[in-house]
């Protein structure tokens, strides 16, 4: 009987390998800010964004309506908002119709997402 469960384990073990293989890309947003990982600060942030390049992404809108323009933020240091443009380093927008990217650095401490999603880029 125990064979039996180790061959059972064995082959749930093989499925959950098999389907991360093929698993879809982690995606981000569309609303919120996220602390970079590499720069934590307690409090300030629930979730975390790795370094690196990301397609972004308008936010998807359920028809007949379209939501409004996304945008996102890179700060270097918390708040990341409009209402403190100090921290604020760089900003763009997501096109509808054409692919946009952003880099994330390490140094960056947050990035704040406005009806975008972030994709890792190839």
């Amino acid at each position: 009987m125990v064979p039996a469960l180790a061959a059972a384990g064995a082959l749930a073990s093989a499925c959950v390998l098999s389907s991360s293989a093929g698993a879809s890309p982690v995606i981000y947003g569309s609303n919120g800010v996220f602390g970079v990982s590499t720069q934590p600060r307690d409090g300030w942030a629930t979730t975390y964004i790795p370094p690196g390049r990301y397609r972004v992404d308008q936010s998807p809108s359920m028809q007949p309506y379209q939501s409004p323009p996304g945008f996102w933020m890179r700060c270097s240091n918390f708040p990341c908002a409009g209402t403190s443009p100090g921290n604020i380093i760089a900003t763009g927008g997501a096109l509808r119709d054409a692919p946009t990217f952003v880099d994330i650095l390490p140094s960056d401490v947050a990035v704040s997402l406005h009806n975008v999603t972030l994709t890792v880029a190839p």
